[in-house]
C-alpha cells in the first residue's frame, strides 16, 4: 500500500490527530466544475469508504511561512486499486505541505460503535444459533446485517439482544494485529477464523477477547464496553435469509428515546399511559370493525326491495 493508515494499529479513538505530509495533488475529473480536489498524503488517519463501512470526516490544517493558517475540511476519502487513499478537498494543497489531519471524533465514534457492534453480534448470532452473517450495510441511518437463517422468532431476539449486551458489560478487549497469510490459514482450519479474503500477503485480523477473530481493515472501539449497547429494532426475510437492523451505542440511546416519544404522545392522544396504549388501539380497532358492519347492515335495510311499488314515484 501506498498511503501508511495509522488507523490499523491502534484503536479508534486512538487515532483522530496526526502530522503528514502531501505527495500528490489532482483534480477530480468527475466534478471539474466545482473544483473538487483529491489530496494524497504519506500517512493519514482517515479511514476511506470500504468494507461496509462509510468514511471519516475532518479537516487537513497548513501554516504558511508568513503565519497564516488554512483550514481545509475532508469531504470524502476513497481507495484507489493501488492502496492510495484520496483526500477531497475544495482547496488545494501543493505537494510538499506540511498538514495536521483531525478526524470528526463524534462521526468516528459512531461509526466504530457500529462496526464493532456488528462484529460482536454477528459472533453471537453464529455462537447461539449457528447462523452466519453474509452482508453487512452501515448507514447514517440504519445498520443491518443478513444472516443466513429463514426467520427469527421474538424469543430469538430477545436471547440475541441479551446476550450480546452481556458481552458488552463483561468489556472484552478489542485488538487489531498483523498475521501472514500462512498463519491466518492455519487459523481457519482450527475453527479459529471464519473466512479469509482473497488476497495475498500479511492481513489485519481483529481480536474480541473470548469470542472470536475477524480479518478485518476498518475502525474498532478499544474493547466491547466502548460499544455503550445493542438494541435490535426489526428484522424482515430478504433472497438470502433474514435482515436484522439494529443499533448501538449512542445510537441506540436515540432510537430508544425516538421510540419512548412516540409511544408517550400515542398514549396522550388517546388519554391513556404508554403501557395502556396496546389494549386502547385494540379496542378502538375492535370498535370501528363493529361500527363499520353496523353501518353495513343499516345500508343494506334501507335498499329498496326489487319489484315493490314505490309511493313516491
Amino acid at each position: 500500500m501506498s498511503t501508511d493508515r495509522l488507523y490499523y494499529n491502534a484503536s479508534a479513538l486512538d487515532a483522530l490527530e496526526f502530522a503528514g505530509t502531501v505527495t500528490d495533488i489532482r483534480l477530480d475529473s468527475k466534478d471539474a466544475t466545482s473544483q473538487l480536489w483529491q489530496l494524497s498524503l504519506e500517512r493519514t488517519a482517515f479511514y476511506p469508504t470500504g468494507g461496509g463501512q462509510p468514511h471519516d470526516l475532518g479537516t487537513l490544517t497548513a501554516v504558511s511561512r508568513s503565519g497564516a493558517v488554512l483550514e481545509v475540511p475532508v469531504e470524502r476519502v476513497e481507495e484507489d486499486e493501488t492502496g492510495e487513499v484520496w483526500h477531497y478537498v475544495r482547496k488545494p494543497l501543493v505537494q510538499g505541505t506540511e498538514i495536521t489531519g483531525r478526524i470528526d471524533a463524534e462521526r468516528r465514534l459512531d461509526l466504530a460503535q457500529q462496526h464493532s457492534g456488528q462484529h460482536l453480534l454477528s459472533a453471537v448470532v453464529l455462537r447461539e444459533l449457528s447462523a452466519s452473517t453474509v452482508s453487512f450495510h452501515l448507514g447514517a441511518d440504519k445498520v443491518t446485517i443478513d444472516l443466513a437463517i429463514p426467520a427469527l422468532t421474538d424469543d430469538d431476539l430477545r436471547r440475541i439482544e441479551l446476550a450480546v449486551n452481556r458481552e458488552i458489560y463483561a468489556d472484552r478487549a478489542i485488538r487489531p494485529r498483523w498475521v501472514a497469510r500462512d498463519e491466518a490459514e492455519a487459523m481457519l482450519a482450527r475453527g479459529d477464523l471464519r473466512k479469509l479474503p482473497e488476497r495475498e500477503g500479511p492481513m489485519r485480523l481483529v481480536e474480541i477477547e473470548g469470542i472470536e477473530h475477524n480479518a478485518c481493515g476498518g475502525t474498532h472501539v478499544a474493547s466491547t464496553g466502548v460499544i455503550g449497547s445493542i438494541l435490535l429494532r426489526r428484522t424482515e426475510k430478504v433472497k438470502q435469509g433474514t435482515r436484522v437492523e439494529f443499533c448501538c451505542g449512542l445510537r441506540a440511546i436515540s432510537a430508544a428515546r425516538r421510540d419512548f416519544d412516540l409511544l408517550r404522545q400515542t398514549g396522550a392522544l388517546l388519554s391513556v399511559g404508554a403501557p395502556d396504549v396496546p389494549s386502547r388501539v385494540e379496542k378502538l380497532l375492535q370498535d370501528a370493525k363493529a361500527s363499520a358492519k353496523e353501518l353495513k347492515a343499516l345500508k343494506k335495510a334501507a335498499e329498496p326491495v326489487p319489484g315493490m311499488h314505490n309511493p313516491e314515484r
